[in-house]
């Protein structure tokens, strides 16, 4: 006999408010109390060991084989379990990597299984000097073992991120047929060079020290010198044709940092916007399509004489809704995993406007060392305020050429690139241009290309960036994560239950966007995720 529905869920309650007063320090479940009995203990020892009634063990033992049938039909294969006291350090772990699964995802990053365990292996030793979590549990070995790294992907509900296997690489295949297709699309709706776009978002360590410096112990030391890892998002628009950059758009943590004050932030040369994590929202992307992508793309056409139709090119970045309409934009979304291979931004737009930040930055520093030759060089770069940044990233879009934006689209649409437009030294020669002039600072003379290079590539979030994000201290509301839960799946009317899904995401977005607390918003949005399961089930299930 199987319990109906309601039933199981009455029987499961009881169940669920019996154990969770148990020790904490046991797994429990119906077995639990099996192995008890079959040892020869009394149901009387049991309940006085326990601190229950002797009626509510005879009530487990008696039912609970029928509890378990019932609530594994009616609760999806996912459901947590009433688990043992986790490790602090574990659970810290597990959150860092998923924010780091999270930022990687919203670049488009492949990531494999191996790359994800041994990821979570260097966090877990990371935490382990930590002076912050306590002793009190036994000290065990970390081993990112399938079994974990699957009720990881469980309880953190990523079951849309598509973990590949022994390798994560490019989608050669996806990228080509993306390209053999989109021509038809453009000849279909008419578009010119002037009406194709491109848009994505980059991190940007606005004030990143090269990690391969030569001042001296004693210097850093005396001057409190830390590395900084101050980061923002910034997102990046440009046609095919190259002769129209957007405003970009800054992404920061701080809507109104101290470097602000007095300052009119709508006379910016950029779109400044900010969250607490510093990246790319459904919200903000939202608000920058209606705000800046449409009202200045409507009037560069207009000033062009040319009719307001656009092909606006985005990746399937979860941070990209897919909800937005325009009754004179064309959106197409790139296969998953090929913008490496093919979107002109990834192509060398954005590694160009690095390249020209890295350079105005260096320079910046380089100018108040010799207006004023008392201050030290990591001084200077500690008054390097976003104000500076902003500045930086203004003259870097406007230094942009038409040519290189063009020939960055090669790879996408060969046919409508200029030919003559190639720009094979550029970056070669952008790279001697920083390093003449980082010789010319004390600390930086012996820089070279490959530690350019790692400025340019300094894209994820590291290590140690990673764990400062969460609030170590904050571990104890992690103790008890694992609740079980009993959902049981009801018939839906389509539309509603497609408003509920809707309303669910409104709500997280909402959510990340003003929840200062990041460790708080993630267990929030992650614990959604997972109630939401079984109706986007449910939802799928009647398309």
């Amino acid at each position: 006999m199987v319990l109906c529905a309601t039933q199981a869920n009455e029987h499961f309650e009881v169940l669920f408010r019996t154990l969770r007063n148990v020790s904490a320090n046991e797994t429990f479940s119906y077995g639990f109390f099996i192995n008890l009995k079959n040892e020869g203990a009394k149901i009387s020892s049991i309940a006085q060991t326990y601190k229950l009634n002797e009626s509510t063990v005879r009530t487990i033992l008696k039912n609970g084989e029928r509890i378990q049938k019932s609530v594994a039909i009616c609760s999806p294969t996912a459901a947590k379990r009433i688990a043992k006291q986790r490790d602090p350090k574990l659970i810290t772990m597990e959150h860092a990597l998923a924010i780091w699964i999270q930022d990687c995802a919203s670049k488009k990053i492949p990531l494999s299984t191996n790359l994800i365990m041994e990821k979570s292996i260097r966090l877990f030793n990371l935490l382990k000097n930590k002076e912050n979590f306590s002793n009190e549990l036994p000290e065990k070995p970390f081993v990112a073992s399938k079994g974990w790294f699957n009720n990881f992907k469980n309880r953190f509900s990523f079951k849309n991120v598509n973990f590949q296997g022994e390798q994560a690489s490019a989608d050669v295949e996806g990228a080509e047929k993306f390209i053999t297709e989109l021509p038809r699309i453009i000849e279909e709706g008419g578009y010119s060079q002037h009406q194709i776009f491109n848009a994505d978002e980059t991190a940007l360590y606005w004030k990143k020290f090269p990690s391969r410096t030569f001042i001296s112990k004693n210097q850093k030391q005396i001057n409190g010198f830390k590395l900084s890892k101050e980061r923002i998002t910034l997102h990046v628009c440009s046609n095919l044709s190259g002769d129209f950059v957007l405003k970009p758009m800054l992404i920061n943590k701080s809507l109104n940092p101290r470097a602000f004050k007095n300052i009119d932030m709508a006379k910016l040369p950029i779109f400044w916007t900010a969250n607490q994590k510093g990246w790319m929202t459904k919200v903000l992307f939202k608000r920058w399509f209606n705000e800046c992508f449409i009202p200045d793309v409507e009037k560069y056409l207009y000033d062009k004489n040319l009719s307001f139709k656009i092909l606006l090119l985005i990746d399937n970045a979860s941070s990209h809704s897919k909800d937005i309409n325009h009754p004179n934009v064309k959106i197409v979304f790139f296969p998953p995993n090929c913008t490496s291979l093919i979107q002109p931004l990834d192509q060398g737009i954005i590694a160009t406007i690095k390249s020209y930040y890295i350079r105005r930055t260096f320079k910046k520093i380089f100018d108040r060392l010799e207006e004023d030759k008392e201050l030290s060089v990591i001084q200077a770069f500690k008054d390097f305020t976003i104000l500076d940044c902003i500045e930086a990233i203004d003259l870097s879009f406007k230094e942009l050429k038409k040519e290189t934006i063009n020939a960055c689209w090669r790879p996408l649409l060969p046919q409508m690139v200029n030919q003559s437009n190639i720009i094979p030294h550029e970056r070669l020669v952008e790279h001697q241009k920083i390093i003449e002039i980082a010789s010319k600072i004390d600390g930086l003379k012996e820089i070279n290309i490959n530690d350019i290079e790692e400025l340019l590539a300094a894209d994820t979030l590291d290590d140690e960036e990673l764990i400062e994000l969460l609030d170590t201290n904050s571990n104890d509301q992690y103790e008890n994560e694992n609740e079980s839960q009993l959902i049981v799946n009801h018939n839906f009317n389509k539309n509603k239950l497609e408003k509920a899904l809707e309303l669910a995401e409104n709500l997280k977005d909402f959510i990340m966007e003003n929840d200062p607390s990041i460790v708080r918003s993630d267990k929030f949005i992650r614990e959604l995720n997972y109630c939401m399961q079984p109706y986007q089930i449910i939802f799928d299930s009647l398309k």
